[in-house]
């Protein structure tokens, strides 16, 4: 049991250090927040924005969730097209932990949190952004025999920093994400998700940011896991 710990513990603190933060969101992927995962959880996602707002841009993203008790372990690596610049890497960490349920139970649900980070060097100024998003997952387990389905919903409060040309901002903002998970026997499932969030005007400074006219973007992904 103990060497079982030890492994899963060197798998999170292997994600983390790609990560390069300790807690998540990846930029343009809707924000995973599924109380019901168990285990080690291994996803790879296609996302793509829906409207204008969104600046229609795509991202691929790796992402890993370790269970240890009621403990939700996450981290991940994207990548993100922007319109006016060449793609850019994107990290992210998250840590969450189970209110109600056991991952099995009907009802399941977490509080998670998490950091994300892009930086593009490809734009006339540097664009950093960093988002912390607070989720409350509420999801279920359905006793559906020979396969999981897991529908769940998130809705959170985001922290956004922005530098560029030397300025800075925030925007802080709510949202929320929609999905569900549907998982076979052997571990091999299949994950659609949505995204949306309500955008403010920056709060203060900005200069020509590119966030700045993305005021209601809307997200979706889907893509293939596999838990054990």
């Amino acid at each position: 049991m103990r060497h079982q710990l030890r492994t899963i513990a060197g798998l999170v603190v292997a994600f983390l250090g790609v990560g390069g933060t300790a807690s998540a969101q990846l930029t343009n992927v809707p924000i995973y927040a599924n109380p019901s995962v168990s285990g080690i959880h291994i996803a790879g996602d296609a996302s793509f924005g829906m409207n204008d707002e969104s600046g229609k841009h795509e991202a691929f993203a790796g992402r890993v969730t370790v269970t240890l008790s009621k403990l939700l372990l996450g981290a991940g690596l994207g990548y993100v097209d922007f319109d006016n610049a060449d793609g850019e890497t994107t990290w992210m960490g998250s840590l969450g932990y189970r209110l109600v349920g056991s991952g099995g139970s009907l009802l399941n649900v977490s509080l998670q949190a998490g950091a994300g980070f892009v930086s593009t060097d490809s734009l006339v100024n540097q664009l950093k952004r960093t988002d912390i998003p607070i989720a409350l997952g509420i999801g279920l387990h359905l006793p559906i025999p020979v396969i999981g389905i897991e529908p769940w919903i998130a809705p959170r409060y985001t922290f956004r920093w922005l530098s560029q040309g030397g300025e800075s901002s925030n925007r802080n903002h709510f949202g929320f994400s929609v999905g569900a998970d549907v998982t076979l026997p052997l571990g091999i499932g299949a994950q659609i998700a949505g995204d949306w969030s309500s955008l403010p005007e920056l709060s203060s400074g900005g200069g020509d940011i590119i966030d700045d006219l993305k005021r209601k973007p809307y997200l979706l992904s889907a893509g293939l896991h596999f838990r054990f």
